[in-house]
């Protein structure tokens, strides 16, 4: 209960829209869906709770964003499994699961000020934000080649969302607020990848990330003009 009221007290009226919206629409499709197992339904909807208040929490910049997401990564690799995105699979067992004790423990070591539960936030040069996007262009064509061989589903739409994943993720356990950047494009090439599956619950997961991104890079780039303005003072 505790638990719930220190996440209440995080959340803006937006971010409560966000969670509701999730929930609301992961019930719906979960009642409508006669195609799909049992064991997927509800998989995938507790991937698509745990992650909404994982991201959630990640924009309000609290470490705790990281118990939930080690929920909604567990949950998310089934259901990619399931749907044959090898690529989703790969990033989340052998990438995101394991960093996510590395971002712990780096939110831990670099708390804000005065803030309990909250990160500093920093951000990049403009020299190495375009490094960043030419490095992702030749990894998002390399990984392409390497998904299709595998026979893997929209292996374009894949690859991209992974390689940008990548370093998206990376960004967050460094704190930059750059992350949010690349959340956007991931957010929005996954909502298309789901869309493909007819799976009315992961779609509308992303669609409401791809709203968070936006709400984070805005929050961020506040925390951290605020950081550097008391650095400076």
């Amino acid at each position: 209960m505790n638990t719930l009221k220190k996440i209440a007290a995080y959340m803006t009226p937006f971010q409560w829209f966000e969670v509701l919206g999730v929930i609301g629409f992961t019930i719906y499709f979960a009642v409508i869906d006669k195609e799909s197992t049992i064991w997927y339904t509800i998989i995938s909807s507790i991937a698509a709770i745990a992650g909404i208040f994982c991201v959630v929490l990640c924009a309000a910049g609290r470490r705790s964003q990281y118990y939930w997401g080690f929920v909604n990564i567990i949950g998310y690799i089934i259901v990619s499994w399931m749907m044959k995105f090898y690529g989703e699979v790969m990033l989340n067992a052998l990438y995101y699961l394991p960093t996510q004790f590395i971002g712990l423990y780096l939110w831990k070591k670099h708390a804000a000020d005065g803030e309990a539960d909250a990160v500093e936030c920093r951000r990049l040069s403009l020299r190495s934000t375009v490094f960043l996007l030419l490095l992702s262009a030749a990894a998002i064509w390399g990984y392409r080649m390497l998904l299709a061989a595998l026979g893997g589903n929209a292996a374009w739409l894949d690859s991209t969302s992974t390689t940008f994943s990548v370093i998206a993720n990376a960004l967050m356990v460094l704190r930059y607020r750059e992350q949010w950047l690349l959340w956007i494009i991931v957010d929005a090439v996954t909502v298309v990848m789901w869309m493909g599956t007819g799976d009315g619950i992961m779609t509308a997961m992303w669609a409401f990330y791809l709203l968070n991104a936006v709400y984070g890079y805005v929050t961020w780039t506040r925390r951290a003009a605020a950081k550097e303005r008391t650095v400076q003072e």
